[in-house]
This record gives structure tokens, C-alpha cells and sequence, in this order.
């Protein structure tokens, strides 16, 4: 691969999780073997990648190559289109490594038809950054992710309820990350109640992903650490009629009816949300399963059998499928993790 469109491949990585609805893209000018200029889209509503490198380029634009991550887009959104502003630049050469099917109006042709050459570079990297926008483009609801942290046998916890901590801390660490290439984190009452998590990335200068409890409960006590963040309010969806909401909590309050998923999904899309990580229970775990809502499971198993009856089992249903009926998924990749084994699967 060229190593301009290698290193605009990077800046967009370096991005997930922080553009919202919008993808993640960086782009590189290059002219006379020199990078004259280089950027990455940082926020839904602010420059995208190609407008900033070209902003830092200047004049020199004129005549020099852009690579570009995906394909530069050519309709007027929050933003004005870049496919116009690359022609307007001067700019002789573009070369991107993705198609963006999501455009009503080809960037490509419209380059072309302005003279600018055009190339189209594949790049499997790069198509599998762009592969939860693609989804969540067609759906109009956010890419769902499960992080299970789970025991051999399949277990989440104990009988006793002692889940602290089953996996390493480097996968401690590396769940942080996670975190923070995701827009949200949906978790429930329960977790909430019982383990009184922060759910934060704690990753310096990225957004953190907004917290989303799921709850039909009347209300919450007022020392849950996760309705105490002044910053960045958590999101609260509930089927309850009169929730309770404490002067001391900072909570943003929707309706949905929880017992059928996607209606919240639709909600959280509407809100700007694209990608959400579910770090929950058995049971929400479960029904996310049972609707047929998750776009990926990333399971980190420790090599640790905890036995007992399977109340904290991360997969729970009463119903008995055939083989021939079963929830498959693919395996995607695998990685050990220090002691631990992650699993990446999709639908």
C-alpha cells in the first residue's frame, strides 16, 4: 500500500469512536514527495479530515496528490461537500482507499468530471474500519458491541455474585480503550445497583462515551457514582411511567418500551449515537441476543472454570433451538491477552 494513503488510514484509526454518526477520515497531500499537508475528521459538524489538510497546505495545493481514507463526500451536509473543495484547491490527483456507498452522489464522478484524476485503492484495513458505518447507515441505528468477560465455562460471575475480577487487568485496560472507541455504553439497572461502575474511558483528550442505563425501576439511590458526572450526564430509558429523578443526580430521562430493544436503538440513533458498547448482565445480554440486535460480540475468556448452577451464565434463555436454528456467529479474530484469550465475532 502507498504510504501517504497508509498514514491517512492511520489518522482515521486514531479517531474512531469520536465523529458520531459521521465516519472517521483522515487524508494526507502530498506534492513533490513531501507532505504539505495532513488532517482527520475530529467531531460530527467540525472540518472533515480532507478540508483541514487542505487548510494547512494552502496554495501548494495546487497540483499535489490527496489521499484520502474513504471516498470524499460530495453533498452538503453540516459541512460543505469536500469533493468541491478539493476541485476549488487546484488539487491534480486523489486517491482514496474506500467507496462510500452511503453517498447519494458519487465523489468519484464528480472529481472526475472535473478533471482530477481519481484512483481507487482497496484496502482491507481500511474497509474494516468503515464496516460499523456501513452498518449503521443501512440499519439507521447504532452498531451494537457486547463485551462479555467471561470464565471457561461460559460464567460472568460466581453463584455468590463475585465477578471482580475474572479477567487480567491488561484486559482491564484494554476494555478502557474500547470504551472510548464507542459513542455510548448501554448497560441496566441492575449492573447499575450492583456493582455501582464509572463506565468511563478515562483516555486523555477523547470524548467519554456517554453512559446509557436501562432501567423499569420507579428510581435510583442517590450515591450511584454513575449519576454524580456534572460533565456528561448520564442517559436514563425507562418503561416506568413516574420515574423518580433525586436533585443530587444529573440524568437525561427518554421513554421507550424496553421489552422490544430496537425502539430504544431508533431513539439513541436519532440522538447522534452510533455506536453503542453494551457492558451489562446476563439478562440484557441475553435479550439483546434473543432479538437479534448484536452486531458483535467481544468475549474476553479467562483460563478459569468456576462451575455452580449457571443463575450468572452470560447467555440465558428458556427456549430449546434445533442445531439447525441456533444464533451463529463468525469468528473474526482472536488475540491473548496477557493470560486471557479475546474473542471478536460477528453476525
Amino acid at each position: 500500500m502507498n504510504q501517504y494513503l497508509e498514514f491517512a488510514i492511520q489518522l482515521a484509526e486514531q479517531l474512531k469512536g469520536q465523529t458520531s454518526t459521521n465516519p472517521s477520515v483522515g487524508a494526507v497531500i502530498v506534492k513533490d514527495n513531501r507532505i504539505i499537508g495532513f488532517g482527520a475528521h475530529l467531531k460530527k459538524g467540525e472540518a472533515h479530515a480532507e478540508i483541514q489538510a487542505l487548510n494547512m497546505a494552502g496554495k501548494e495545493a495546487e497540483g499535489a496528490t490527496i489521499y484520502v481514507s474513504l471516498e470524499p463526500c460530495s453533498h452538503y451536509g453540516l459541512t460543505p461537500p469536500c469533493s468541491k473543495a478539493i476541485i476549488e484547491s487546484g488539487i491534480s490527483r486523489v486517491e482514496y482507499a474506500v467507496k462510500d456507498g452511503s453517498l447519494s452522489k458519487s465523489g468519484h464522478d464528480m472529481l472526475e468530471e472535473a478533471g482530477v484524476e481519481v484512483i481507487h485503492s482497496p484496502s482491507s484495513r481500511a474497509e474494516e474500519l468503515y464496516k460499523e458505518f456501513f452498518i449503521q447507515q443501512k440499519k439507521k441505528t447504532p452498531f451494537v458491541t457486547l463485551k462479555i468477560s467471561t470464565s471457561l465455562d461460559g460464567k460472568v460471575a460466581t453463584d455468590f455474585k463475585e465477578s471482580k475480577w475474572i479477567t487480567c487487568k491488561a484486559v482491564k485496560e484494554d476494555v478502557l480503550h474500547l470504551r472510548s472507541e464507542n459513542d455510548a455504553i448501554i448497560t441496566g439497572g441492575g449492573t447499575v445497583r450492583e456493582d455501582n461502575p464509572l463506565l468511563t474511558s478515562r483516555k486523555p483528550n477523547f470524548k467519554e462515551p456517554k453512559r446509557i442505563v436501562l432501567s423499569q425501576q420507579s428510581s435510583f439511590d442517590e450515591d450511584l457514582q454513575i449519576f454524580k458526572d456534572r460533565d456528561n450526564p448520564a442517559i436514563l430509558v425507562t418503561n416506568h411511567p413516574n420515574f423518580e429523578i433525586k436533585d443530587t443526580q444529573n440524568i437525561e430521562l427518554y421513554k421507550s418500551d424496553l421489552s422490544n430493544l430496537e425502539n430504544m436503538l431508533q431513539l439513541l440513533y436519532k440522538l447522534g449515537y452510533a455506536s453503542v458498547l453494551v457492558e451489562a448482565g446476563p439478562t440484557l445480554v441475553s435479550q439483546f441476543i434473543e432479538q437479534d440486535l448484536a452486531d458483535q460480540l467481544i468475549i474476553y475468556q479467562a483460563p478459569k472454570v468456576i462451575g455452580g448452577q449457571g443463575k450468572y451464565q452470560f447467555y440465558q434463555t428458556n427456549d430449546v433451538y434445533p442445531l439447525s436454528k441456533i444464533k451463529q456467529f463468525k469468528f473474526i479474530s482472536t488475540e491473548i491477552i496477557d493470560e486471557d484469550l479475546k474473542l471478536i465475532l460477528r453476525k
